[in-house]
């Protein structure tokens, strides 16, 4: 029998353009943190035979920065496995994260640019 599948929702999220420069960066970040895993699963052991876990703060210090690496690394592999590299295309009638707007106002020549944010920033 058949089984019936869920088609993947849609995304809503915009797309999240990167620089060759930021999306390398981030890239050399990643790699450094999965690279030091067994650094930190040998620091963690060396902790655990230390003795008992409940008053072994070396240990919860070594499981915290664990923790916080793989955070890190999940975040990091989910920005770039959903960014694009380049210049974001031009849209006049959007405007989203890391856009640089330029906005004239009525009964002004002058323009004022703003930057909407940027997820370049580590």
């Amino acid at each position: 029998m058949p089984r019936a599948t869920a088609a993947p929702a849609p995304t809503s999220e915009p797309t999240t353009w990167l620089t060759q420069e930021a999306h390398d960066r981030l890239r050399a970040e990643l790699d450094k943190l999965i690279a030091g895993r067994p650094a930190m699963s040998a620091e963690i052991n060396a902790r655990r035979e230390e003795g008992d876990l409940k008053e072994n703060g070396g240990y919860h210090a070594a499981k915290e920065e664990q923790g916080k690496a793989e955070a890190r690394i999940r975040q990091l592999g989910d920005l770039l496995d959903a960014a694009e590299v380049g210049d974001p295309p031009d849209h006049a009638e959007v405007a989203a994260l890391g856009t640089v707007v330029t906005v004239r106002f009525v009964g002004d020549d002058d323009t004022e640019k703003f930057l909407l944010g940027s997820r370049e920033i580590g």
